[in-house]
């Protein structure tokens, strides 16, 4: 049996209140996904989104056996400066989830499914298997599919 030691940043994270609690999981990873705000924060070996986005809900949860199940619902911008695209997804029209571990190097992307499209509304689910080698630190981000190529983070599970 492994365990996984996940780190969970809670919403206040962003507002600049740093709240991180960590918490052991025996074969799994169970936690809320939080917007990216666009500070420019990479999460390990994924660039951090261009503007910043918003959700209204979103969860991932990887089981020891690798089952993967992401959702969301209302992920969206949430900066002015899109104009008429503030409040969609613009031109992101799908997203794929991703799985890093830490390594020797820091973060890095373990394995990642293929993308799912994301209405309008900015609702997604992801249900799949993933083959993850043993883990530490493991964090669950949803990449933005843009312009055909998998690209940033739009949510986290924890960094």
């Amino acid at each position: 049996m492994r365990k996984l030691l996940v780190s969970i940043v809670t919403a206040a994270a962003f507002a600049g209140c740093a709240q991180v609690r960590e918490m052991t999981h025996e074969k799994e990873v169970d936690g809320n996904l939080v917007a990216c705000p666009a500070n420019k924060m990479s999460i390990g070996d994924v660039p951090s989104c261009g503007k910043v986005w918003k959700l209204t809900w979103g969860s991932a949860t990887l089981k020891g056996n690798g089952d993967l199940n992401v959702e969301v619902t209302g992920l969206v911008l949430n900066d002015f400066s899109t104009g008429d695209a503030n409040g969609t997804p613009d031109g992101v029209d799908a997203v794929a989830a991703a799985v890093l571990c830490r390594g020797p190097n820091g973060l890095q992307v373990a394995a990642q499914t293929e993308a799912v499209t994301l209405s309008r509304k900015g609702d997604a689910k992801i249900k799949t298997h993933v083959n993850v080698p043993s883990c530490i630190a493991a964090v669950i981000v949803l990449r933005e599919r843009y312009e055909g190529k998998i690209g940033g983070w739009l949510a986290a599970t924890g960094i």
